[in-house]
């Protein structure tokens, strides 16, 4: 008989979908982001009056299980989309929630004219750099002045050379 106690996979079912008003409150994901409860809910008033920014989730048995914003306020001057606040809920990273939501990401900033994607990364995020590159994401060097610039609308700019900055040709032929 098999050993009921030994490691086992399970799938999950995930929908990737516009964030919804209700979907607010899981966003903070039971106290791991009660912090930035303002900011989220800022985020979603912005999508709410159509201010260049989409928040999606990935909904996994109802429950918002992952997210990824996307800013388009660069788009008019640079053809630039910038997917921020990408992220999965711990017990369901690797399994490829996050892939997806990057990838559902890239397809609407091409399908709303962006030649350009790009996001942010810790430095000491390895986990998350290793997956923007494997999906075609090259480092970029912005000086100073501009890293300070990068921060999402409404929240504030990150410490000073905490984070790369990565960018992503979308579209062939447009650079």
């Amino acid at each position: 008989m098999d050993d009921p106690f030994a490691p086992f996979q399970a799938t999950v079912q995930a929908a990737i979908r516009p964030c919804r008003e209700a979907d607010l409150p899981a966003l903070e994901w039971w106290g791991l982001f009660t912090a930035h409860r303002d900011l989220i809910h800022r985020i979603f008033a912005r999508q709410e009056r159509g201010q260049a920014t989409l928040m999606l989730v990935a909904e996994v048995n109802g429950m918002a299980a992952g997210q990824a914003w996307i800013d388009l306020s660069r788009h008019a001057t640079e053809r630039l989309g910038v997917i921020w606040a990408l992220r999965v809920f711990p017990c369901l990273q690797g399994c490829g929630i996050g892939g997806r939501l990057l990838g559902a990401a890239e397809e609407v900033l091409r399908e709303r004219g962006c030649a350009w994607a790009e996001v942010t990364v810790d430095k000491e995020d390895d986990g998350s750099r290793r997956l923007y590159e494997r999906r075609g994401y090259r480092r970029i060097d912005l000086p100073p002045a501009a890293m300070a610039s990068l921060a999402p609308p409404d929240s504030p700019p990150p410490a000073p050379g905490s984070q790369w900055v990565l960018r992503k040709l979308l579209q062939p032929g447009t650079a």
